[in-house]
C-alpha cells in the first residue's frame, strides 16, 4: 500500500474542506480505485432573519407605534420580532407594542404606561400656546387596564412611586389623534382639569389662529361644561397674536373691560389691544423686541399714539404674570381717567 504525499496547507487533498473547516486524508489502495471517505453534513444553526428596512417601515405605517398582531399580519413572525428586540432594531415598549429607537423619550414613557401624551406637553407639539409643561400627563381610555410605570414596563405604574405622573381617564378611544399624542381637540380638553380658565382660552386662541380647529368644534367641546366655566372658555378669538395678548385680554374681562385685538389705526398700523377707543395697550415679548430697531420704531408708534389723543400702556409677559396687582392698578388707573375725561 502506497500512502499519497500530503500537499502543502490550502492545495490538493489536504486542504481545508470549505463547508466543515476539515481536512480530509486519502488513502490509494494498489490494484483500487481511489476513494473519499464520505462525511455526514454537519448542521448548522438556524441563524436569525435580519429584516430589511421595508419591515422598520412597517411600524411607521402603523403610526409609529406598533401592536403585535399589526406586525404579524404584514409578515412578520415571532421570531422577528424577538430578533428585532434583541438586536435594537425595535425597542418594545410595553407588552404587545413596539416602537422605533428613533421615538422621542418623552412619547415612549407616555405610550408605556399605557396611553396618549396629554396636557401641555401635547399642546406644545401642537404649537399651542402654554406654560412649560412639567410632569408627564398620560389620556388613558378609562377601561384600560394594566398601566405601567414610564421607565418599566414590567412595573406596575401604582407600584412605581411617580407623583410627577398624570393620568386623564377618558372615554375617547386612542384613534383621537396619533398614537402618541392626542389630538388638539382633545389635547385642549385634557388642559380643562389641569389649568385655570385663562391658560385654557390662550391655548385654544393659539389653536384657533393656526387653524388646528374651528370655532364651532370648540363650542361643542366645551358645551357640556358648568354654566360658569363654559362661559369663561368661550372668550377665545383667533386674532389674538401672542400669549400674552390672550391672557391681558381675558384678564381685562375678568375685570369688565372690553378690549379689542389687533386693532388697526391709521399712520400707526396694528395695535395689540384698543380699550375704550383711546386706551392702547401694547405687550413686548423680548425675542420680538430685543433689535435696536424694533425698540426704536415702538418709541415712534408711541409718539405718534399720544399726539393722537390715545393714551399707550406697554406691559411684558413676565409683568403680566409675576406683576399682576402693578398692572392691574396701572388698567384701572388710565380706564378711570378716559372715563372722566
Amino acid at each position: 500500500m502506497r500512502h499519497a504525499t500530503p500537499h502543502p496547507r490550502g492545495f490538493g487533498n489536504d486542504a481545508p474542506d470549505e463547508e466543515h473547516g476539515s481536512c480530509i486524508s486519502v488513502v490509494v489502495h494498489r490494484g483500487q480505485p481511489s476513494t473519499v471517505p464520505e462525511l455526514a453534513p454537519r448542521r448548522t444553526p438556524r441563524r436569525p432573519i435580519v429584516r430589511g428596512m421595508r419591515n422598520l417601515d412597517d411600524i411607521r405605517t402603523c403610526g409609529g407605534l406598533a401592536a403585535t398582531h399589526e406586525l404579524l399580519a404584514l409578515g412578520w413572525t415571532e421570531h422577528d420580532l424577538r430578533y428585532a428586540v434583541r438586536s435594537g432594531a425595535i425597542i418594545r415598549v410595553r407588552q404587545g407594542w413596539y416602537c422605533l429607537p428613533s421615538t422621542d423619550e418623552e412619547l415612549q414613557r407616555a405610550a408605556r404606561v399605557g396611553g396618549q401624551l396629554s396636557c401641555r406637553a401635547a399642546a406644545q407639539r401642537h404649537g399651542m400656546w402654554v406654560r412649560n409643561a412639567f410632569g408627564l400627563h398620560v389620556a388613558v381610555p378609562d377601561h384600560d387596564a394594566r398601566l405601567r410605570s414610564p421607565h418599566d414596563h414590567h412595573v406596575r405604574l401604582r407600584d412605581h412611586a411617580a407623583p410627577d405622573i398624570r393620568v386623564h381617564w377618558t372615554v375617547r378611544q386612542r384613534t383621537d389623534g396619533d398614537r402618541f399624542v392626542l389630538s388638539p381637540l382633545e389635547c385642549l380638553r385634557s388642559l380643562i382639569g389641569c389649568e385655570s380658565p385663562e391658560w385654557i382660552v390662550a391655548a385654544a386662541d393659539s389653536a384657533l389662529r393656526h387653524g388646528l380647529i374651528t370655532s364651532t368644534e370648540w363650542r361643542r367641546s366645551i358645551a357640556e361644561l358648568p354654566t360658569a366655566l363654559r362661559d369663561l372658555l368661550g372668550r377665545v378669538d383667533a386674532r389674538s397674536e401672542s400669549i400674552t395678548e390672550s391672557l391681558m385680554r381675558f384678564r381685562l374681562s375678568m375685570l369688565g373691560i372690553a378690549a379689542r385685538p389687533q386693532v388697526e389705526i391709521a399712520g400707526v398700523g396694528r395695535v395689540d389691544l384698543l380699550v375704550a377707543e383711546r386706551l392702547v395697550i401694547e405687550l413686548d415679548g423680548w425675542d420680538f423686541h430685543r433689535e435696536r430697531e424694533q425698540f426704536e420704531n415702538d418709541r415712534r408708534r408711541d409718539a405718534v399714539l399720544a399726539a393722537r389723543g390715545y393714551r399707550v400702556l406697554r406691559f411684558t409677559y413676565r409683568m403680566l404674570v409675576r406683576q399682576w396687582p402693578l398692572v392691574r392698578a396701572a388698567l384701572l388707573r388710565a380706564v378711570s381717567e378716559l372715563e372722566t375725561a
